[in-house]
């Protein structure tokens, strides 16, 4: 494969990723504000709406910069074996989607742990 088609490759992955993502961030920022209003007193924010917005933002960035390291480590491994390499890049590419979909659903267990802990006060 060449550098292109390696590129190409993580690429045309990068839709999917970030539809998957979308999806489970939307769930969890939901999930996490319905089980926090349940607790906090009527009329407060679970979280500012201007700060979650920039955190999306952000970590919607951030995730994507980390997902173009995966075709450039990649292209990095290809020095040595490409075969390895490419091996590697699809294992990379299936643990890196696990990872992030994990983190990207923070806000749900950050929402549940706040619920438990206030649901009596």
């Amino acid at each position: 494969m060449t550098t292109w088609g390696v590129i190409r490759w993580w690429e045309l992955r990068r839709l999917l990723y970030n539809a998957v993502l979308f999806l489970i961030g939307m769930i969890s920022i939901l999930a996490m504000e319905l089980l926090m209003e349940r607790v906090i007193p009527p009329g407060e924010d679970a979280v500012e709406p201007f700060v979650l917005a920039l955190g999306v933002l952000v970590y919607g960035i951030v995730a994507n910069l980390c997902f173009t390291s995966g075709w450039i480590v990649e292209l990095v491994g290809r020095g040595t074996d490409e075969n390895r390499a490419r091996a590697r890049a699809q294992k990379h590419f299936l643990l890196g989607l696990w990872l992030s979909c994990l983190l990207t659903s923070a806000p749900f267990w950050f929402g549940l742990v706040f619920w438990l802990t206030h649901k009596n006060s």
